[in-house]
């Protein structure tokens, strides 16, 4: 165990469920060679409890920002404390399998990033579905969508440096797997390692869609992405087109990197010529733009050539219709 893993929690409010996540950490089977906890200005007793521990354990390191950061800089900032060789990042209000980190660290090899399943669990009247598909990790997927939440990732530090400068628009967790993954170097472990606590206080709680295939989803689901693509059109090509300059800067010219910045330009596109290209591509690299495999091939080509509007479900947020956002 000559590598030293840092561990990196941000906290904001966290008073109520954050201590059985610092002994779940400290706890580890693993060694932990430090465990930076970075506070964002919370105004509950959260730096009370955190503090205690700072006192407890030596290898608790404590730090308060004098102003707010939000979720981006908040961990960017904190992971920049990290001295070492690898780090996982943590929820404040999640709860880890005690080998989480000597699993990740015995399966990652010469990869940059691991992540493994978080199985949700429910607090107060918070809904929770835990799906047991392996994700995709290829970048035709990532770019689009995040498949692989920021509480499960074990990353190389050096990953950081990796990073392009004009990726401010990209979440962290978003930002570190499309990175990782532009230069081949991710691995997701099929193990349940975090039991991921799901509560209305959390700041990445939304209501679960329903994806059970029937009728009235069906109705409800195409209604509402076709809704939201014609709302969010305009949003949306900025935002592809910002993703094509991203994926274009990294240097690595693999195959994955190089579809999902061609898909990502015709995302950017207006016009039905840059609409069929897209769609060409999505029944092309069908496999690999889903959140997982689809096995029904039929369906699978049917899903793709509709996959440039349904992907307006990943982006419904942008809304300024409430009813659309959900």
């Amino acid at each position: 165990m000559n590598n030293k893993v840092s561990i990196v929690m941000c906290t904001y409010n966290g008073e109520k469920y954050l201590k059985d996540q610092i002994d779940s950490i400290i706890n580890q089977t693993y060694p932990i060679h430090e465990l930076i906890i970075q506070d964002d200005c919370s105004t509950d007793h959260t730096m009370d409890i955190l503090l205690n521990y700072e006192k407890e354990y030596a290898c608790v390191h404590v730090f308060r920002n004098e102003i707010q950061k939000g979720i981006n800089e908040n961990f960017f900032s904190a992971i920049a404390r990290a001295t070492g060789d690898y780090v996982a990042i943590s929820d404040q209000d999640d709860i880890w399998e005690k080998d989480k980190i000597e699993r990740q660290m015995e399966t990652i090899g010469e990869n940059w990033l691991s992540s493994c399943f978080s199985k949700p669990f429910a607090e107060g009247d918070a809904v929770v579905y835990f799906d047991r598909r392996k994700p995709n990790i290829y970048l035709e997927r990532l770019y689009v969508a995040c498949a692989i939440p920021g509480h499960t990732l074990l990353i190389k530090k050096d990953l950081i440096n990796l990073i392009p400068k004009n990726a401010d628009f990209v979440l962290y967790d978003l930002l570190l797997s499309i990175t990782a993954a532009a230069y081949n170097k991710i691995f997701f472990l099929e193990k349940v390692l975090v039991r991921h606590r799901r509560h209305f206080s959390a700041a990445t709680y939304g209501v679960p869609v329903n994806t059970q295939r029937n009728i009235k989803n069906l109705y409800h689901y195409f209604v509402r992405t076709l809704t939201n693509y014609i709302e969010l059109r305009n949003e949306v090509s900025v935002y592809f087109f910002r993703m094509y300059l991203l994926l274009k800067s990294f240097p690595d010219q693999n195959s994955g990197k190089m579809n999902a910045q061609k898909m990502a330009l015709y995302q950017s596109q207006k016009g039905i010529i840059a609409f069929v290209k897209l769609v060409i591509l999505c029944i092309k690299f069908r496999d690999r733009i889903f959140y997982s495999e689809e096995k029904n091939k039929v369906v699978s080509i049917l899903r793709a050539i509709y996959y440039p509007i349904a992907c307006s479900d990943y982006y419904r947020y942008m809304s300024k219709k409430p009813k659309n956002r959900q």
